[in-house]
């Protein structure tokens, strides 16, 4: 495998699931995506923040901390933002630059990835089909076919043989671990 430079960047988009405050822009990005999935894609920050304190954890949060934390955010990549014209009225409103916010299309992905790794976690994997390990019984079986098949054949019959053995063993792991 070649390292290019898609493998060489850093995602600044994770920024947020490993920082001090994790907890609070974890929180923040799931109101955000949730509001996404609804198809209510902009958020001012006071509706933010009115979802946010909702929750006993949020109690003390102001205002001027959610404003450093969706600064932030945006600084990463994961929120976006544009003006919200609809109030202003005058200069000094103008001056005071308020912002829609809505979650990036990257971030939208890593939300997903993290409900399918919070269920994959609750769901109990360690079973151990029988069905599996016949199925790698009969892959192995054909190892002495394989010195008169094509490369491509051979290339085949290897990438299943490894990928059973991979789920196999990991089935397995997870079932002993049970114990």
């Amino acid at each position: 495998m070649f390292l290019d430079s898609k493998l060489k960047k850093e995602i600044t988009e994770t920024k947020y699931l490993a920082v001090e405050n994790t907890w609070r822009y974890r929180a923040i990005i799931r109101i955000m995506f949730k509001n996404y999935e609804k198809m209510n894609f902009w958020l001012l920050k006071e509706q933010i923040h009115e979802k946010l304190i909702k929750y006993e954890e949020f109690n003390q949060y102001d205002m001027e901390t959610l404003k450093q934390d969706l600064e932030a955010l945006v600084n990463w990549g994961n929120l976006l933002t544009m003006y919200d014209v609809r109030k202003m009225k005058t200069i000094e409103e103008f001056k005071n630059k308020q912002y829609k916010y809505q979650v990036s299309p990257y971030t939208v992905e890593i939300e997903r990835m993290l409900i399918r790794l919070e269920v994959l976690k609750e769901e109990s994997r360690g079973s151990l089909e029988a069905t599996l390990v016949e199925r790698f019984k009969e892959e192995l079986k054909e190892i002495t076919l394989m010195t008169t098949r094509e490369n491509n054949k051979v290339y085949d019959w290897w990438k299943r043989l490894n990928r059973d053995f991979k789920v196999l063993n990991e089935n397995y792991q997870d079932y002993i671990s049970k114990f």
